[in-house]
């Protein structure tokens, strides 16, 4: 059965703390999540006397996060912009539904940059922030089964 999006969010996958506007890359009133490109490397084995192409999978690509916001009014809370040369990503886990009330989710761990940062506005509309993860390193998934 599928479960709500509800309270879907970004927490620190160490403590389990909610990611707060200062600790989090991504910063606004969060409005979607998009992973995709998670893929791994294909490696062609087909030998001369094979039949037929032959491949083995190589090394995983964590792919993007796509991250649709509302831009929100604080010092605090200025869009994060790509960074130069940085080094360190940050550790993330994004819980999918509400497993606060008990409730059936799924939960993805990872480390990841800001790659990009896109900023829009329009006639009668929220002004929106939409951020490109990175992610470096292994992606966790994990299934909450609360019944």
């Amino acid at each position: 059965m599928a479960f709500s999006a509800y309270n879907t969010r970004f927490i620190n996958p160490t403590t389990n703390a909610e990611l707060t506007a200062t600790t989090v890359p991504v910063r606004g009133e969060i409005q979607s999540i998009s992973f995709s490109g998670i893929s791994a490397a294909e490696i062609d084995v087909t030998q001369l006397s094979s039949t037929a192409k032959q491949y083995i999978l190589g090394t995983l690509d964590g792919g993007t996060v796509e991250v649709v916001a509302f831009m929100s009014t604080g010092a605090n809370l200025q869009p994060t912009l790509p960074t130069s040369g940085a080094s360190t990503p940050t550790a993330m886990k994004v819980i999918f539904g509400n497993e606060d009330a008990g409730k059936d989710g799924v939960t993805v761990a990872f480390s990841a940059y800001v790659q990009n940062t896109t900023m829009e506005a329009s006639v009668d509309g929220a002004v929106q922030v939409n951020y490109t993860l990175r992610i470096s390193g292994d992606v966790t998934v994990a299934y909450l089964n609360r019944t």
